[in-house]
């Protein structure tokens, strides 16, 4: 029985010793994991000219796992799309934005990075989440595979998920003030994903996202106005019933919020946008 035993172990440690031995060759590079390098195409020359060199922005449509929640799945970029989506975007967001402001604005105030997803990001509470600003430096686009510039929804979709991010930023910079907050004070709800739109208005929000919080809902007025043009938001606020005095009430401190902090006439804006949004 000890021999056997003896016998055992020794089978056992030759088998482990010579797995030891056995090397898995992986042939190339593990994308994403630092030091990768690509040619330069066309798409990274229209990026340095429109972009990167007169706002210094940088445009990251390469897949980079550090710069997503790895914890989610998420599809990397259809390269046929970066260029047709930050064309709308540089056309909707910051021609606008210069022709009001001047160029100093932009590169002031406006983000340094783009970040480009092609699908999606969906949550555990079934809702989606479209894009994300953080720490007044990086926006993160999702859903860009999806971007067709003939889907007037889908173009509004997008262009809604980048002045609500940039909203974001310039609050981030001079936050609006505490009276904004105390129109609606009792509509805040964690569980806004629960209610329709047309609910939140009733209640004086301009979208079921806007009751997040008093950020969210500060940002969601003013990238629906700028996006919406004045006709479209003054038909929303019309007809959202028991919730149109607030609306305007928020609508007003928008407004003053904008030229006291920076010097913006949020109608001449919502012009130049809705003009923008029509040419595409």
């Amino acid at each position: 029985m000890k021999k056997t035993i003896i016998r055992a172990i020794v089978i056992l440690v030759t088998i482990s010793i010579s797995g030891c031995k056995k090397k898995e060759i992986i042939d190339g590079n593990l994308p994403g994991l630092g030091g990768d390098t690509w040619t330069k195409t066309n798409i990274d020359d229209w990026i340095a000219i429109n972009y990167t060199k007169p706002y210094n922005i940088e445009v990251k449509y390469k897949w980079d796992g550090s710069e997503v929640n790895m914890g989610k799945t998420l599809v990397p970029v259809q390269e046929d799309k970066v260029i047709p989506v930050m064309d709308a975007i540089k056309k909707t967001w910051i021609d606008p934005y210069v022709s009001i402001t001047g160029e100093d604005f932009v590169k002031k105030y406006g983000q340094k990075q783009f970040v480009l997803v092609g699908s999606p990001q969906y949550n555990p509470n079934n809702t989606v989440t479209l894009g994300e600003a953080e720490s007044g430096r990086k926006i993160t686009l999702f859903v860009i595979n999806y971007f067709s510039k003939s889907n007037t929804t889908e173009v509004k979709r997008m262009l809604h998920t980048i002045h609500h991010e940039f909203a974001h930023i310039l609050n981030q910079n001079i936050a609006v003030t505490s009276n904004y907050q105390r129109i609606t004070p009792g509509g805040y709800d964690a569980t806004w994903f629960n209610y329709s739109d047309a609910q939140a208005r009733a209640l004086g929000f301009i979208t079921a996202y806007a009751r997040a919080s008093k950020d969210e809902d500060f940002v969601e007025m003013l990238s629906t106005m700028l996006v919406e043009g004045k006709v479209g938001f003054d038909a929303i606020v019309n007809n959202s019933g028991t919730g149109k005095t607030a609306l305007l009430a928020k609508q007003a401190i928008v407004i003053s919020y904008m030229k006291d902090a920076f010097g913006i006439d949020v109608y001449a804006l919502q012009a130049k946008t809705e003009a923008a949004i029509k040419a595409l």
